[in-house]
């Protein structure tokens, strides 16, 4: 009887023993999703860069492209966000926020990068607000042209 006893403990005790340690996984990788890009990025671009070196300068990709074909232009559109500073209210006059607090991004707007068809040379850009107060200051020139006549 000892034996019918003994022998399943021992093969119990060995299969237990052989049992594969337990690791813990890896750390799922962090998704960036860089869908827009900053204030920060869009300043960094200049006249001349490729499209690729584009994307690389704003870290993030182009939501839509455009064609001119009269002008031989492509124009390329990106979302970006302008950067806030998030204080909370009951701390706004204590010194560690006084330059600002946790940076937060808002305000979602389009910028237009503008890119040459034939050698893909990027000629300008031209963000919403630009183009917001582009717009009002063609007003302004148009009046002024209107009275000198």
């Amino acid at each position: 009887m000892k034996k019918y006893i003994v022998i399943p403990s021992l093969m119990l005790y060995g299969l237990l023993s052989c049992k594969s340690k337990q690791v813990a996984e890896p750390a799922p990788k962090k998704l960036i999703n860089n869908y827009a890009t900053t204030t920060a990025n869009i300043v960094k671009l200049e006249a001349g860069m490729m499209l690729s070196e584009v994307n690389q300068t704003l870290n993030c990709e182009p939501t839509d492209f455009y064609s001119n074909v009269v002008n031989n232009e492509k124009i390329v559109i990106y979302k970006y966000r302008k950067n806030y500073q998030s204080v909370p209210v009951k701390q706004k006059d204590q010194e560690k926020y006084l330059r600002g607090g946790k940076p937060i991004y808002m305000d979602e707007s389009s910028l237009y990068v503008v890119f040459d068809s034939k050698s893909n040379e990027m000629k300008y850009y031209i963000t919403d607000s630009g183009r917001k107060a582009g717009k009002n200051e063609i007003n302004t020139a148009w009046k002024l042209k209107l009275k000198k006549q």
